[in-house]
Order: C-alpha cells, then structure tokens, then sequence
C-alpha cells in the first residue's frame, strides 16, 4: 500500500538548487535525512555504472553508509553517486531528481549552504497504481491558490496499469493546505503504435510522431544547454542563483534560446514542453499571501469574486512570468510572442503540447526565446513536432468507485465541474478511485491522462498589519517581484548558514 509518511518527509525535505546551469546533476539540499532509515532499502547507481543495493541506510557526514543482502558495511562518497532509488516499506518511490524517473545523490555540492524551505503550498498529489504499488505521478493546477483561481489541468499518468480491467488512482493531501477537488477523471487516449500523445493547456489531446530535438540550445551568455535539455531526462535547467544580483536588472531574468531545423512548408508547430515551476518559486506563492496579513481574507474575497485583485494577479501572472512563461519566436519583424507556457509542479514535470504560429518565421531554422524570471522555473526540455495530427480515439470516463479515507462514498462529488467540491483539510487526507478500464484495441498504443478541476488554499497566519509598500511595488513595478524573491532567497540561504 501507499505510504504517506515517507512522501510527506520526500516533499518537506527537498529543496533543488543548480549550482551550475550546464551541469548534468541536480543538487539538493535535504534536511531530515536522518529518516532514510524508514526505507526498506535502497539502490545506487554510481559514476562508473556499478549499482550497489543497501539496507540500512543512513547518511552521516557526505557518505551514504549501508550494508549489502551479504551484511557487508559499505561507505559510498556523493561525488561518486549518479542516483539513487529509494524502497520503503510498502512502496517503492524513485525520488529526489526528475519526478519518478531519474534519481539523483541526496546531496552534492553546495548543499551545505543552500536554505533549508518550509513547508510549501503545492497542489494535490496523486497516485498511480502500477500493479504492486501506488507510485506518485501527477500534480496538477499549481499556481491555483484560491477559488478564482481554479483550473483544470490534464497530466500524462505514465505509471497506471489495467489490472484485471481497472485503473486505481489516489488523490492526497499530502501538504500544509485545504484542497478543493471538483471533478477528476480519466482520459483513454488509443493512438497508433510508434506515436505518442501529449495534452496542451485546454485539454486537447495531440499525438506525437516525429518529435524533434534542438539543434542548438545557448543562455545569454552563449552557455551550450544541449546537456542539460535535448531530452527529457530529469536534468533541469535551472538558475544559477548564486551568479545573481538582486540589484542588478540583467540578473532578474534569464534568457534561453532554443534553435530547431524548420521545413520550408511548415506554417505551424507542436511545441513540446517539459518544464515546471521551482521549489522556491512555489514557496513565493506563500510569501506573497503572508504580506497581506490581517487583509489576506479581503483579498482571497475580490480574487474570488473576479475584482480588480483578480486583474492585478492575473497581470502579476503574465507579466513577470513567474507562473506563466511566454514563449517568443524569432521573426522577420524580430522576437514575437507566440503563446504561453503553464507553471506547474514542482514535484512531479509533465509534457505540454503548445502550437505555435511559424507563418512568419521566412528561413530554416526556428528560433525560440523564454525569459524565465531567476529562481522561478526549472526546464527539462523542448522539443517539436512538425506533423498534422492524427485521428485519436479518446473515451473520458468517470470513477465506477470513490471513496475518502473515512470511508464516505465521494463518487458524485467528482463526477462534474460544479463546485461542488471533495474538501480535504488536513494532511492526510485522501481519496481512492477505481476505473473500469474500455477494452483495448490491438493495433493501437493507449496512454492514460487524468483530468483533475479544482484549487487550493495555502495555510497561512494572517496575522499583523499588511505590508503595503511592498505589495503595491508587486503590483506596479515591473520585476519588483523577481527582485524581491531573490532577496528573500539570499536571506533563507544566510539564515541556513547560521543554523550550520
């Protein structure tokens, strides 16, 4: 069965920092590593690709000390770890790099001073059944941190089995926060074999059949990326935070540039997107709402109600790019905005499809520009697909089964978008669903997406007088929030040195 304990110790615990944007592992800083104790066992994989499996794991000094089946004690150094994979009691979770795929060390460089996060907000976990175990595998609508903020999301669920002709899928709290789920559903996607498929923002689905790298992937400063993000790998992009000056403009954002070979017929473009908001850019979310202080209900109120605190977010939003990322492309009139790319995350990345207009792009090769704002996002990769679509067979279907853990039948609450909302208010809570699996067709491939609506509220104490000044720089200072993030970062960094 699923273990929320060790996924909750896994979500409070990590913190991602590159230290170098053209490395090829993510560096992290855990805090409570003592508990790797809890895990049943756990599986290294080194430089050299020697893959050791410990028991009794801990982590003392920059070594992870175990023993092997024979009991034989073994010191393994972090600079000689590519990943590792963690086995709990019951479950087993590829953690601490890329979601569930790719693993990396539980510490590297840099750790010792990077800050230790409290507890974010996020978004609902959810868990997929594979046939043994529940395995984390979506996180949809971050970012929709109140009820005029709600959305719906469609995530890839890439770990989900049929089982006897079912789909099991949990739904949990797993964070300091109420979430409101209104509907969720299952989509059937069959797709011919040798193709894949990828939701884009409104829940169409698209296949994929000639997906294309880039040819060319650079910063600003001309830093070769293709390392980093020529595939979808669990190595994030990310910014190298400690090259940054808050008070310097040109180190507010950073500049990606992306080059892929282009046919002369092509007037359009499936961009394909793995990217996903940050730890610490989540954990601004919870900064932001802390300085409305005693206020912080008026303005969830005029957000909800589609005031003007809806308009200024929504602007905040788009603007500094902090949750939605545009998406530019090199033009005979020079960089153009050609769509919008959607924060989600930070724990789990999904792929994205986007179709982008390439009219006016005249030669060869196509350019395309993200500005991420620093600390803000983490990039796997891009890539496209020149192709037209192709006839999909899709069958969204509803839960034949759902229950909260105190037993309650929550089936109809999530049968449809109505606001009529399953309230999970604590830590812990959780819901299960089971779906009659559609027989499958012989010739086609079939990928599973869920469709979750809903939002969530981030446990905040609203507590003294509103910081005004500062909100109101939020509000009408281009860049003010990036700058005022940064700081907020290089302060947690000193106050985690200090603890050291």
């Amino acid at each position: 069965m699923w273990n929320k304990g060790f996924m909750v110790l896994i979500i409070v615990v990590i913190l991602l920092f590159l230290y170098s944007c053209t490395t090829t592992m993510t560096y992290i800083a855990p805090l409570e590593t003592d508990k790797i104790s809890t895990a049943k066992r756990i599986i290294i994989v080194l430089k050299d690709g020697t893959e050791l499996e410990l028991r009794n794991a801990s982590i003392e000094e920059e070594k992870i000390i175990g023993y092997t089946k024979d009991k034989v004690k073994k010191e393994i150094d972090f600079s000689l770890i590519k990943s590792v994979r963690i086995e709990t009691l019951n479950t087993k979770y590829v953690v601490l790099y890329g979601g569930v795929t790719v693993v990396a060390a539980f510490l590297a460089i840099g750790a010792a001073t990077a800050p230790e996060p409290p507890p974010t907000g996020s978004c609902p976990f959810v868990y997929s059944f594979d046939g043994e175990n529940y395995v984390f595998d979506a996180e949809p609508y971050g970012g929709a941190i109140c009820q005029g903020l709600k959305r719906a999301e469609w995530c890839e669920l890439e770990h989900i089995k049929d089982i006897k002709g079912h789909y099991r899928i949990v739904i949990a709290n797993e964070l300091d926060e109420t979430q409101y789920i209104d509907e969720l559903k299952i989509l059937i996607v069959d797709h011919p074999k040798g193709t894949r498929v990828a939701p884009d923002v409104s829940g169409k689905i698209h296949s994929i059949s000639n997906q294309i790298i880039p040819i060319r992937a650079v910063d600003g400063e001309g830093n070769d990326l293709m390392p980093i993000v020529s595939k979808k790998d669990g190595k994030f992009w990310q910014t190298r935070v400690e090259e940054k000056n808050p008070n310097r403009t040109e180190d507010l954002k950073d500049e990606l540039i992306f080059e892929f070979p282009k046919p002369s017929y092509a007037k359009k473009v499936k961009l394909l997107v793995n990217a996903c908001t940050s730890l610490w850019g989540s954990q601004v979310a919870k900064l932001f709402l802390e300085l409305y202080g005693n206020r912080l209900a008026e303005w969830y109120n005029e957000v909800n109600n589609f005031g003007p605190a809806y308009q200024r977010v929504m602007n905040w939003y788009f603007n500094e790019e902090l949750y939605l990322l545009q998406i530019r492309v090199e033009t005979e009139k020079g960089w153009e905005p050609k769509g919008t790319i959607f924060g989600g995350g930070p724990f789990i990345t999904e792929d994205k499809a986007y179709i982008i207009d390439i009219s006016d792009v005249p030669d060869d090769t196509l350019k395309i520009k993200i500005t991420p704002p620093a600390t803000f996002w983490m990039i796997d990769c891009l890539s496209v697909d020149y192709t037209e679509d192709l006839t999909l067979q899709i069958t969204e279907i509803g839960a034949i089964k759902a229950f909260d853990n105190t037993g309650q039948d929550v089936r109809e609450i999530l049968t449809d978008n109505d606001n009529n909302y399953l309230i999970m208010p604590n830590k812990g809570d959780k819901a299960e669903l089971l779906f009659q699996s559609p027989p499958k067709i012989d010739v086609m491939n079939r990928t599973i997406i869920l469709k979750a609506v809903g939002y969530y509220d981030i446990h905040v104490e609203a507590e003294g007088e509103p910081q005004d000044e500062i909100i109101e720089k939020i509000n009408n200072e281009t860049c003010f929030t990036i700058q005022y993030a940064l700081r907020e970062y290089s302060k947690a960094k000193e106050m985690s040195k200090m603890r050291k």
